[in-house]
């Protein structure tokens, strides 16, 4: 099925593999700013032409109605976990036992996307593996939905946080005796659990580093030589150290990040996905289930992953926008807005979260096909919308 999504009515609209129509505008991070009707041609499914309209002598095969909308590339949520519903986690890790009931929250949860405009998810992994099979389904056409980009399953060492991520080695010398088993089962990235989660109840309290530097350098070595990025879940001063160190490709969550790490960060060209929405969210949609302490903890990591986010903005750190959608009040899809405005809050410019959200978040993701709006461009991985954001 060839379709594109339409955010602007939160609608999938299917359309011929060839067709031709008239938009209102487009955006994108390359083109800027387009506020005149444009004539968009594609075929397979892949954009073969986008025209201002009055460069134009006539045009007779419009197959579209859609005049009243601009069109930009999708959006990327660079974050995900399928395999979690955002309501609650213990109760969804039980449910893992019945596979059918996880698989349709999961249908669920892709058509929201679709229907939302996010055209990819880069999925934090699972241990059973439901988001890497459903990235295979995906990508057979079985079920629709954006492209997922997928772990697979989390490396994490034995007996320390990480265990619904992955299953756990006792050391390197495991993790070299099942490297090329581990490879070989299948994954588009990396994932690396550097630390353990933040204290909602202690400032700066941050579970135990799980890797030094040198065995952490190792493992992000054997996933480099084969041509895969790696992603490391760090936060706390340690352990982000030790992510930095060891060359990884994008640090995850990042709390408690330090203004001389930043600068290291932007020398090596290494990305951060800062994930607000887990936080944040928890004081824009309060709960009963929280004390007046952890809200007040709360509100002091939201004021610092805010103001480092605006400086490592000035200072060209490569940001990208992710939700940990599936964790406590960061529902699948709609997050993705709320992770957004945190950044605006931040300080940055809107369209510059924009291109964050689509070309800087395709870069993170490793896929050159998406967050752009050219000839080439499959048609799948582009929106429309009413508006300019």
């Amino acid at each position: 099925m060839m379709y594109i999504s339409c955010s602007a009515e939160q609608k999938i609209h299917e359309i011929p593999h060839e067709g031709e129509a008239v938009v209102a505008g487009c955006w994108s991070p390359e083109l800027g700013l387009c506020s005149h009707s444009m004539l968009l041609k594609w075929k397979e499914g892949i954009v073969t032409s986008l025209q201002p309209l009055s460069n134009l002598e006539s045009f007779s095969n419009i197959t579209q109605p859609w005049d009243s909308f601009y069109l930009m590339p999708g959006w990327i949520d660079a974050h995900v976990h399928l395999a979690l519903d955002s309501l609650d986690f213990f109760q969804c890790l039980k449910n893992w036992e019945k596979p059918a009931l996880i698989e349709e929250n999961i249908q669920g949860f892709l058509q929201r996307y679709l229907e939302r405009g996010i055209v990819a998810i880069r999925d934090g992994g699972d241990l059973p593996g439901f988001a890497w099979r459903t990235k295979n389904r995906v990508n057979e056409g079985v079920w629709s939905g954006p492209r997922v980009i997928s772990v697979h399953e989390a490396v994490n060492r034995e007996g320390m946080y990480g265990r619904f991520l992955g299953r756990g080695f006792r050391d390197v010398l495991e993790w070299r005796e099942k490297e090329r088993d581990f490879f070989g089962q299948g994954l588009d990235q990396l994932k690396v659990v550097v630390t353990g989660i933040i204290s909602f109840d202690e400032f700066k309290r941050v579970g135990p580093t799980q890797w030094t530097a040198e065995d952490l350098s190792e493992l992000v070595e054997t996933a480099h030589r084969r041509g895969i990025l790696v992603m490391a879940h760090a936060s706390g001063e340690e352990g982000i150290s030790v992510a930095i160190a060891a060359g990884v490709d994008s640090i995850e969550h990042g709390y408690y990040i330090t203004s001389g790490q930043l600068k290291l960060m932007k020398e090596k060209e290494i990305a951060w996905v800062p994930t607000v929405a887990p936080i944040g969210n928890l004081l824009k949609y309060p709960t009963d289930r929280y004390s007046f302490h952890e809200i007040e903890t709360l509100k002091r990591i939201l004021e610092g992953q805010l103001a480092k986010i605006h400086e490592a903005y000035n200072l060209n750190v490569r940001l990208g926008v992710g939700t940990d959608a599936g964790a406590y009040q960061v529902p699948h899809a709609e997050s993705l807005f709320d992770e957004m405005d945190w950044m605006v809050q931040a300080g940055i410019p809107k369209q510059e979260v924009c291109r964050m959200a689509t070309q800087e978040n395709a870069r993170i993701l490793g896929n050159s096909e998406m967050g752009r709006l050219d000839v080439g461009t499959p048609v799948n991985l582009l929106q429309l919308v009413t508006h300019f954001p």
